[in-house]
């Protein structure tokens, strides 16, 4: 069993919030917050095979000092990965840093998945920040859990933990792929320009399927295939839900009213905007600011 707790005492720097921890075989589940404001560098180390998500909005991307990538976690349900005894050097942000964490035991994880630590050397870049719906929404479906456990709580948590583990896998070993082989998916580096110019569309508009095609270098039709072999998402249906996040960012922490909200998110007109608003979430603009603001739906 992973034993995160001690790795939390005698390592981590900060101060750190647990809401709820679920040790099962072969890994430990850890809901909680973090905070550290010192100016000097916070260096975690995990015994296990770390995987993470980002759940507070408050704040920037984590900046990384010792790595080949600059940032991770740059929007919420972002996923982070570290390998066993991986000392990373974090910056501090000016906020608390909510984030649930599965550890896996390492020899657990590398019989699973065939990945060893040494896989990590090679591709740092990619794995520090991996781009991957799947498994962004099992990440989601385990704090949903953890958050207001159900009948079987703990199988329903390891079994999606153990898919988890074949998602690894797949991401890893596509990204060891050479770029050009002849796969179903989308290479990593694609997926990380689509990711990032739709992340970005709030300032620059949201993109045509041609721009994000000519971004990874491929036809639209192969785009469309690709990215939902990669994702398990149509890309419209994950350009809806980016929008939507987006809307809903929006509507609870800025002043803007809905007319400037549409024309931001690249809506025809404010009319249009409510509808396809209420239409994904059942709620009003208006109303969803209402509740927002008042606390009805918690922490991000």
């Amino acid at each position: 069993m992973v034993d995160y707790g001690g790795c939390k005492r005698h390592i981590f720097r900060m101060e750190e919030v647990i809401e709820r921890q679920l040790d099962l075989p072969g890994v430990s589940v850890v809901l909680g917050t973090i905070r550290w404001g010192s100016v000097e560098d916070v260096r975690p180390r995990f015994d296990g095979y770390n995987v993470c998500q980002r759940l507070s909005g408050d704040h920037a991307p984590l900046r990384i000092g010792n790595l080949g990538a600059r940032e991770a976690f740059r929007r919420v349900r972002s996923i982070g990965f570290l390998p066993p005894d991986c000392a990373i050097r974090l910056y501090p942000v000016d906020g608390p840093f909510r984030v649930i964490n599965c550890v896996y035991e390492r020899k657990w994880f590398e019989n699973t998945t065939g990945i060893d630590a040494g896989f990590w050397e090679a591709h740092t870049r990619d794995l520090v920040s991996i781009r991957n719906r799947r498994l962004e929404v099992l990440m989601q479906d385990i704090q949903a859990e953890m958050e207001q456990p159900g009948f079987q709580h703990e199988m329903l948590v390891a079994s999606t933990t153990s898919m988890m583990l074949v998602e690894l896998a797949r991401y890893f070993h596509e990204l060891a792929a050479p770029r050009g082989a002849s796969g179903h998916g989308l290479a990593p580096w694609q997926m990380r320009r689509i990711e990032e110019r739709i992340e970005a569309a709030s300032q620059s508009g949201y993109p045509s399927l041609a721009e994000l095609a000519e971004l990874a270098g491929i036809s639209q039709s192969h785009l469309m295939r690709g990215f939902k072999a990669s994702t398990g998402w149509p890309i419209h249906k994950f350009i809806a839900e980016e929008r939507l996040r987006a809307a809903k960012q929006l509507l609870a922490k800025e002043e803007l009213n809905s007319k400037e909200i549409a024309n931001r998110l690249g809506f025809r007109n404010p009319a249009y905007f409510a509808t396809a608003f209420r239409r994904m979430t059942g709620k009003t603009p208006s109303e969803y600011r209402r509740e927002a603001r008042a606390g009805v739906f918690g922490p991000n």
